[in-house]
């Protein structure tokens, strides 16, 4: 419906509802986009136009790793739960307003 696979908004609804700590919601948040994520590869395969471009898709993998290992041991090691809330919800305000700006000027 917004152009984003949803997982963004998992995160803050299980907050709200308290379902656990902040480090297992975004673990959970992140397992949801992942599995998100494939499916919506798998339906991109099934497109027969489909083309990889493999140059700019090993730079976003790498890119994606490096960023999860910082991630992990930052809520391991120096987050704490607060602080996992206020970045969760400074990401999702960044995530708004680019979708509000992205449908208001274009």
């Amino acid at each position: 419906m917004v152009g984003i696979g949803g997982g963004i908004f998992l995160a803050p609804l299980l907050h709200l509802t308290n379902w656990n700590t902040p480090k297992k919601i975004a673990a959970t948040a992140s397992v949801f986009i992942l599995v998100n994520s494939i499916a919506g590869l798998i339906g991109q395969y099934s497109n027969p136009d489909f083309n990889i471009d493999w140059q700019l898709t090993s730079i976003l993998l790498i890119t994606v790793f490096i960023g999860g290992q910082i991630g992990s041991r930052l809520s391991a090691t120096i987050l704490k739960p607060m602080q996992l809330k206020k970045a969760t919800a400074i990401l999702i305000a960044f995530v708004s307003i680019r979708i509000l700006v992205k449908h208001l000027f274009t």
